[in-house]
C-alpha cells in the first residue's frame, strides 16, 4: 500500500499536460469585405472611412479593372468575387483613375451582417464570366 507521500511523489513526478482544445473550424460565414458602393458599372461611388479600401487609397470615381486575376463587368461580380475571399486575405486590385491604371494591395474586414439581403443565399454563386 502506499503512503500519502509517496502516491504525491508518484503524481508530481507525471508530466503536467493539460488538454489542447481543437482548433475550431471556420466561420462559413466569414466573407470579405471592401467597404465601398459602387455607382454605374464598376465605379467605385463612396468609400468607407477607416474600412479596407480607404487604408489602400482607393477613391471615389476609380474605376475596378481586375481583382486578383479577375476582371468584373458588373457591381454583382465584384461583390461576390469579394466574398469569396477570407477576411484577412490580402488581394492585388486594378483600378483605372482618370487616365492611369494603379494596383493597391488590400487587406480585407468581414463583410458586415448589415449587407446580407434574406433573399439573397449567404454565399455566392457562380460568377458568370
Amino acid at each position: 500500500m502506499l503512503s500519502t507521500s509517496t502516491l504525491l511523489l508518484v503524481i508530481l513526478a507525471l508530466p503536467a499536460k493539460a488538454p489542447v482544445p481543437p482548433d475550431p473550424p471556420p466561420d462559413p460565414l466569414a466573407r470579405g469585405y471592401l467597404g465601398i458602393t459602387l455607382g454605374d458599372g464598376t465605379m467605385i461611388s463612396s468609400v468607407e472611412a477607416g474600412m479596407p479600401a480607404a487604408k489602400a487609397g482607393l477613391q471615389p470615381g476609380d474605376l475596378i479593372v481586375r481583382i486578383g486575376s479577375f476582371e468584373p463587368q458588373s457591381f454583382d461580380q465584384i461583390v461576390a468575387h469579394i466574398c469569396t475571399y477570407r477576411p484577412g486575405a490580402i488581394v492585388e486590385i486594378e483600378v483605372q483613375r482618370g487616365t492611369t491604371r494603379k494596383t493597391v494591395k488590400v487587406k480585407l474586414a468581414t463583410r458586415p451582417a448589415r449587407l446580407d439581403n434574406p433573399q439573397r443565399p449567404p454565399f455566392p454563386g457562380p460568377i458568370d464570366e
